[in-house]
């Protein structure tokens, strides 16, 4: 009997080894480019432009974008609300209500540089500048990539291309402790 029992359990773990080697070999590989330098953000690149007024990620309180942003849901019980009729969500940090990332998925909202997803790869460029960490997924070719700028990880603004087209903005910023 414990021999069967044994080798039922033997089998069970083989299998989800196997799936797991599998699901891995299946996931995509990313190639990084890094530039030499990374582009040194000012305080001014973390503001968010609507024409209801400006935010500052890393700085805005939870009660500033409610006054921009009246209307709206928060998402469950989490520090993510999402303004009626805006296409953008906004994070809020835990403890101290301050926002700290802002996803842009539709137009009317710009970055402190004045880029919306109605601008081109190309203006990015032009207003940040060649210094971004591109993300692709090998292989894929030029038209979906990610460009990352800033030099702290926490500290980014990330435009996702898609069909050579601007598809998301994602500003973040952590609290200084």
């Amino acid at each position: 009997m414990f021999k069967k029992e044994y080798l039922y359990v033997s089998l069970l773990i083989i299998l989800v080894i196997a799936i797991a080697v599998f699901i891995g070999s299946r996931s995509p590989e990313i190639d990084t480019v890094y530039p030499e330098q990374r582009l040194k953000l000012e305080p001014q690149d973390f503001a968010i432009n609507t024409e209801q007024g400006q935010l500052i990620v890393g700085l805005s309180s939870w009660e500033e974008a409610l006054s921009i942003f009246p209307q709206g849901e928060k998402l469950g019980s989490s520090t993510i609300y999402h303004p009626e009729n805006v296409p953008v969500y906004l994070t809020f940090s835990e403890d101290e209500n301050i926002l700290i990332a802002v996803h842009i998925f539709g137009e009317g909202i710009s970055t402190g540089r004045d880029i919306s997803l109605a601008d081109s790869p190309d203006k990015v460029l032009e207003r940040y500048g060649p210094n971004y960490v591109r993300f692709s997924i090998k292989n894929s070719g030029t038209q979906d990539y990610d460009m990352l700028y800033g030099e702290n990880d926490g500290n980014t603004i990330i435009f996702q291309i898609r069909g050579d087209r601007l598809s998301k903005i994602i500003v973040q910023h952590g609290l200084e402790n």
